[in-house]
């Protein structure tokens, strides 16, 4: 998803986030208006940068308050779907114009694959080569 505009209030923000386009359809109605969920900052790449904390652990939950089509010309990459999503906590990855991941609650928490992580996952580290035996 990506961010286009974040409203700061009291206490709270509202997150507007446009859906990108290839997923199934099926994954698309999960988000629905009034049930929770949690957003997390990635890179581009999608990929998780925040060290060894899961996406769960580094997540600001909130709850979804609109689901909308958008109508006329769609920007490149988009499926129209677009999402306002409130919640308490804003983290730096949290701004507009940067790709966030988001989740509704009713999907299940799990943690993500080691591969996408962004730091610190050479597949040297994870899967090594008899390079690391010593020669006699």
């Amino acid at each position: 998803m990506l961010l286009s505009l974040l409203t700061i209030g009291s206490l709270q923000a509202n997150a507007y986030l446009t859906f990108f386009g290839g997923m199934d359809q099926a994954l698309y109605d999960d988000f629905k208006k009034d049930i929770g969920g949690q957003i997390n900052g990635a890179e581009n790449t999608l990929k998780h940068t925040a060290s060894h904390y899961g996406p769960g652990h580094m997540a600001s939950n909130g709850t979804i308050v609109q689901v909308t089509n958008q109508e006329g010309k769609v920007s490149l990459g988009s499926n129209a779907i677009q999402n306002d999503f409130k919640t308490d906590q804003i983290i730096e990855a949290i701004r507009p114009g940067r790709v966030v991941k988001v989740r509704p609650n009713s999907w299940p928490q799990v943690q993500i694959p080691r591969e996408e992580y962004l730091r610190g996952n050479k597949p040297e580290e994870r899967f090594p080569t008899p390079a690391i035996f010593p020669k006699y």
